[in-house]
């Protein structure tokens, strides 16, 4: 039997529940651990407590709601007060799970930590080579592309080589578990309805993110209509702009400093250099290098040259991207082998 504990981050759902079942068939001391973070976490930390309970392992929370508020949900809110589209998720998977919890895992006795993520990776000593898993519609190295590599080095993905959900649903039902067919969660976590205009509104009013203020075509002082809050508005949205013109028009920037949305047409959005903050490297790389990019989970990657520099890196993109460039996202990179280089969150112009 393999002298090898861990912890598994179970969250009630299907994927890190079978996590926990297959690492225990296979031998490995298991307990479950879970994140009370906000108010509705109550019902997850009771989903996964009788999944535990099944599995006949340990089960700790960890109190987290204070951390999570501040470096998430804070975040988030401010984020959009400055004109930027936060990713919370990349942020959670930095700031809490990947670190917080893997502390808290750690500190009741695990040498490593499982999750349910869809993602491949090799550790070997200092080395990690984190890649995209055989699931392309799971894969989710995107949103762990600004996770430290020495936390890397104690964490684990099970379900990494996994080409279908529909094989974890199997897996977690000759298992036993009786969560196997539940449905996948789609939504921003706190923000159960996925309506994040209602929820900026109800717990943010102090940050003023529904001003009114003007719609100006890029490159003028022409103003073609009013906005109701920069919070309404996204880099590449067409739709909603209540503008009669001669052409489509695109959001192609923010300013939040001005209170202003930016239109312009469809050749406005491609902007093919631009830097990232917040930087973090998985592997070593030289000063300056070719890689690839991905700007949102889903979005193809796009060739780019990169340059590392005091403050992050400069970005410039070889070929088009048909994502537009949206500052707050991530921009993760990858090499041609599809492994996670790094990554970094996307500044303004």
């Amino acid at each position: 039997m393999p002298d090898i504990t861990y912890a598994v981050a179970m969250s009630g759902g299907v994927d890190s529940s079978t996590t926990a079942a297959l690492l225990k068939s296979q031998g490995y001391n298991i307990f479950g651990i879970t994140m009370d973070h906000q108010s509705d976490s109550i019902a997850d930390i009771e989903n996964a407590k009788r999944i535990c309970d099944i599995l006949e392992i340990p089960h700790f929370v960890m109190p987290a709601r204070d951390e999570f508020k501040s470096k998430v949900m804070d975040v988030f809110a401010e984020y959009y007060s400055n004109g930027l589209t936060p990713n919370p998720c990349a942020i959670c998977n930095r700031d809490i799970k990947m670190n917080m919890l893997l502390k808290f895992a750690r500190s009741k006795g695990a040498d490593l930590m499982a999750t349910g993520h869809y993602i491949n990776m090799e550790v070997d000593g200092d080395s990690i080579l984190m890649s995209e898993s055989a699931n392309p519609k799971k894969d989710q190295s995107y949103f762990l592309s600004l996770v430290d590599r020495n936390n890397l080095k104690y964490v684990r993905f099970p379900l990494g080589k996994i080409k279908d959900k529909s094989e974890t649903r199997k897996m977690a039902e000759n298992f036993g578990l009786p969560n196997f067919a539940k449905k996948d969660s789609q939504d921003i976590c706190f923000i159960q309805d996925g309506n994040y205009k209602k929820f900026l509104s109800e717990f943010y009013s102090n940050l003023n993110l529904f001003a009114e203020g003007n719609i100006k075509l890029k490159g003028t002082d022409k103003v073609l209509a009013k906005h109701n809050g920069i919070v309404n508005y996204t880099i590449g949205q067409r739709r909603g702009l209540g503008i009669a013109f001669n052409e489509p028009l695109y959001v192609v920037s923010l300013d939040s400093k001005n209170n202003e949305v930016i239109v312009g047409p469809s050749n406005d959005l491609e902007r093919r250099h631009f830097s990232i903050f917040s930087t973090n490297w998985v592997i070593e790389m030289p000063e300056s290098f070719e890689a690839f990019v991905k700007l949102r989970s889903l979005s193809k990657k796009s060739k780019a040259k990169i340059l590392k520099t005091e403050n992050g890196a400069e970005i410039e993109l070889l070929e088009k991207s048909l994502t537009p460039v949206t500052a707050g996202q991530i921009c993760a990179i990858y090499n041609s082998e599809n492994a996670v280089i790094g990554g970094g969150i996307i500044s303004r112009e």
